[in-house]
């Protein structure tokens, strides 16, 4: 039974983004046009633009994948979805954890892989080699589903509100500067040619914590949102 729940959920979300396929090109183009604003800006010194891309690459990039998220409860509280959710997990015994686990999923694919795909695009700008290429996709691969998670629970609890998008981003932005850091470090040691295993291991257990925590805490916040 829950099987079948989990992938009714994933594919709805799959379905709504078909019919709205310019979403996710907007937060594909938003990424391109925040990264090119500084290699446009700049003097085309290629050491100045090496130094610069970790930090710029990966703020742009999460500020996109957040402007993606940042409603991610509020349209399915107020159609009523949620409250389905509530009732089924009652009727069921399936513990409402999942059934968010599964909509977190879906919206990190929905709103992390149109910015993964432009990004070694967009790197090119600032002369970013193979390997630092490849670190710089690794850490915004374990860092954008560390931002779609707390997201998720930042959105649940301010689902209810007027203005929650903002507010979500209020207090999503603090939350991840660790993430910021980490990532933007490994990809400056892989440009130095220095080891990154330290800072991405440092990604995979901040993920690993809110992968088991953060289900939990936005189910709690749902639950609240709706018996509100």
């Amino acid at each position: 039974m829950i099987w079948p729940l989990l992938r009714a959920i994933f594919l709805r979300e799959w379905a709504q983004s078909l019919r709205q396929p310019a979403d996710a090109a907007w937060h594909a183009l938003f990424f391109v046009v925040v990264s090119s604003l500084f290699p446009l800006s700049l003097e085309p010194d290629p050491d100045t633009l090496r130094l610069l891309a970790p930090g710029v690459l990966w703020v742009a990039a999460l500020l996109a994948v957040l402007l993606a998220s940042g409603r991610m409860f509020q349209d399915d509280l107020r159609s009523g979805w949620v409250d389905q959710w509530v009732l089924t997990c009652a009727a069921t015994g399936t513990p409402l954890a999942l059934l968010v686990a599964a909509r977190l999923a879906a919206q990190w694919l929905l709103a992390a892989l149109p910015v993964l795909a432009v990004a070694p695009l967009v790197a090119l700008q600032f002369g970013l080699g193979a390997w630092p290429l490849a670190v710089l996709m690794a850490s915004l691969a374990l860092g954008t589903a560390v931002l779609v998670l707390i997201t998720g629970v930042a959105a649940a609890l301010a689902g209810g509100l007027r203005g929650a998008a903002l507010l979500v981003m209020l207090i999503v932005l603090p939350l991840v500067a660790p993430a910021i850091i980490f990532g933007a470090m490994a990809v400056h040691h892989a440009v130095r040619g220095q080891a990154v295993g330290a800072e991405l291991a440092l990604l995979g257990a901040m993920l690993a914590v809110a992968l088991v925590a953060c289900p939990l805490l936005a189910a709690v916040g749902l639950r609240a949102a709706v018996e509100s």
